[in-house]
């Protein structure tokens, strides 16, 4: 028997574009105080309710940022009949299998403490913190088996400003049209 689970979560409009978006790859910007990590934290739990045994991982750059923000936007998911949150793991376990993984990378070398990771939803708020090399390692810890039934997917926010500013416009935003959804070459120097 399924049980109904009601999230006290209305969506802003943005947020709903963010949600209802079919990308593989989304940038979600905007002004602080706009809902951009309550919108990360709410699509991974949703992804973990609807995907039973799926990884995903949220990250901020420091863990005082993450402690600050995404960790307080969990302990407000009110999923506590579904799910149990590990303090010391920092991971909310799902009754279905799937985990919702918080994590920070706050050197460029801290990326390979994840060498290991199977990600099925890469979650990053304020990518602009990020370099261009964290976020291309993560992503390629990208994968998942045929058994799980979904496809990787990466989730991103940002204000502008930070050390990855230059290269989170020059990838998602020059010369782009907002709220579209655009293809990227890939080079293959094979």
């Amino acid at each position: 028997m399924r049980k109904e689970i009601i999230l006290d979560y209305t969506p802003t409009e943005k947020q709903t574009l963010f949600h209802r978006s079919p990308a593989d790859e989304i940038l979600y910007g905007g002004a602080a105080g706009g809902g951009k990590s309550k919108a990360i934290v709410f699509d991974a739990a949703i992804e973990c309710l609807r995907h039973p045994g799926i990884n995903c991982y949220l990250f901020r750059r420091t863990y005082p940022e993450l402690r600050d923000t995404l960790l307080v936007e969990d302990a407000q998911l009110g999923l506590d009949d579904v799910s149990k949150f590990s303090k010391s793991e920092k991971t909310r376990h799902f009754a279905n299998g799937s985990k919702m993984n918080y994590r920070y990378c706050q050197y460029d070398n801290d990326r390979f403490k994840f060498s290991g990771a199977e990600i099925q939803r890469l979650y990053i708020d304020e990518l602009t913190t990020f370099s261009y090399v964290v976020y291309e390692f993560l992503k390629t810890r990208l994968r998942a088996r045929k058994s799980l039934g979904v496809k990787p997917l990466v989730r991103c926010t940002s204000n502008p400003g930070g050390v990855g500013h230059g290269w989170v416009m020059a990838r998602f935003i020059t010369e782009k049209e907002p709220y579209q959804i655009h293809p990227f070459r890939i080079w293959n120097s094979h």
